[in-house]
């Protein structure tokens, strides 16, 4: 072979071999395959950082005595192929190719090795690290103003916590409920479930086709509406519930710097031939008994509540508190079944913040528990609007 041929050969099977570290490099985010170093090191020269990669084989590269595992081997057809090759650090190579290790990393178990690893970087790095999520909103009239979560405030919210919201399209980014009029207005009540059904029907046609996997809730509206919405939203479909607060820096974000709060249940005397049972959920105030309706007043209750802290609205303000009262609040159904079982309605009755009006909702389990009425606070007295599971 002539010189000019040996030499165009020689830099043909390294642009092969800077080839494949590349393919590789990417498919382990430029880590060890067995250690997970890092293999662009942090000593740097003049122009560059060091790099720290070696080209490992499974099976070895020749039929030598000297080539690591070049008896196994099983089939495979080219050693420099890119299945044959694992990308380490100098450590970790020195370790597998050993006379006195190479019976521990054996060819099957380097390749799952490289499988394993490789398989576990490809789904951390999917879509940068962030969780994929279509944002629901939910907003209403206050004041003769719609209350909703702007576009740039979920943006910000959802980065924060490393999500990633899709593209705005009906079908898979953002889900908006528009709930207009007042809730003293004539048909508000039936306007605005259709309002809240019709969007939910967008929400679920997109999950079963698989456009959505993953749902994040801002809503803001009067409780018996976020219970209604808390209702249809199934325990299915991962979902995270964010709420606005009322702290100008905190925005829709939760704080990790409040307080945990624990709930407690409360119950009425027992009387398990009652027809009806009152659920009364205390969280931004105390709920009044001497406003219940004739008809509810009498009935047992049984109550949820925070522990050692009165009722207020920023009560709940560390998400871990919203997983607190939503265990209690199940706990409290499932008393509710067990204790009351001749009650053939129950009665709602709550004064809390949105995420734990959403989750008093989703506790509510279709086609299980009995019809619920949802009671809304007027001037006067507790007011039935809503009802679930009829």
């Amino acid at each position: 072979m002539a010189p000019s041929d040996a030499r165009d050969t020689t830099v043909k099977r390294e642009r092969i071999k800077e080839s494949v570290r590349n393919a590789l490099w990417a498919r382990t985010a430029g880590r060890c395959t067995i250690c997970n170093r890092r293999l662009l090191g942090d000593q740097r020269t003049y122009l560059h950082s060091v790099l720290l990669a070696e080209l490992a084989h499974n099976i070895g590269a020749t039929d030598g005595a000297g080539s690591p595992r070049s008896g196994a081997n099983d089939g495979v057809d080219d050693t420099e192929a890119e299945e044959n090759l694992l990308l380490l650090c100098h450590d970790c190579h020195k370790i597998i190719d050993n006379p006195d290790h190479i019976d521990f990393f054996p060819p099957e178990k380097l390749r799952e090795i490289k499988e394993s690893f490789e398989r576990r970087i490809e789904m951390v790095t999917d879509n940068g690290g962030l969780t994929r999520t279509a944002a629901l909103r939910v907003g209403c009239m206050i004041r003769g103003s719609l209350a909703m979560a702007s576009r740039r405030e979920i943006g910000e919210t959802l980065l924060a916590v490393n999500y990633l919201g899709l593209v705005e399209t009906q079908r898979s980014g953002d889900f908006t409920c528009r709930i207009n009029g007042s809730a003293n207005g004539r048909g508000f009540w039936d306007a605005a479930q259709q309002s809240i059904d019709d969007t939910l029907t967008q929400v679920r046609q997109a999950v079963d086709s698989g456009d959505v996997e993953h749902i994040s809730v801002f809503a803001i509206a009067p409780v018996p509406l976020l219970v209604y919405l808390g209702w249809h939203l199934d325990d299915k479909t991962p979902t995270r519930l964010f709420q606005k607060h009322r702290d100008q820096f905190t925005g829709w974000s939760w704080s990790d710097q409040s307080d945990l709060v624990d709930f407690e249940i409360v119950t009425s005397e027992n009387d398990a031939s009652a027809e009806g049972l009152v659920l009364v959920c205390a969280l931004t105030s105390e709920v009044s008994r001497a406003a219940f309706p004739p008809d509810v007043a009498g009935l047992p209750v049984i109550e949820v509540r925070p522990v050692g802290s009165p009722p207020g609205p920023v009560l709940i303000s560390h998400e871990q508190s919203l997983v607190n009262f939503a265990e209690r609040w199940r706990e409290a159904l499932a008393m509710a079944e067990a204790r009351f079982p001749s009650a053939r309605r129950w009665h709602l009755i709550a004064s809390a913040p949105v995420t734990a009006s959403i989750e008093a909702g989703r506790a509510i389990v279709r086609d299980i528990h009995p019809p619920v009425t949802i009671y809304e606070r007027t001037n006067v007295a507790y007011e039935a609007v809503i009802t679930v599971n009829a």
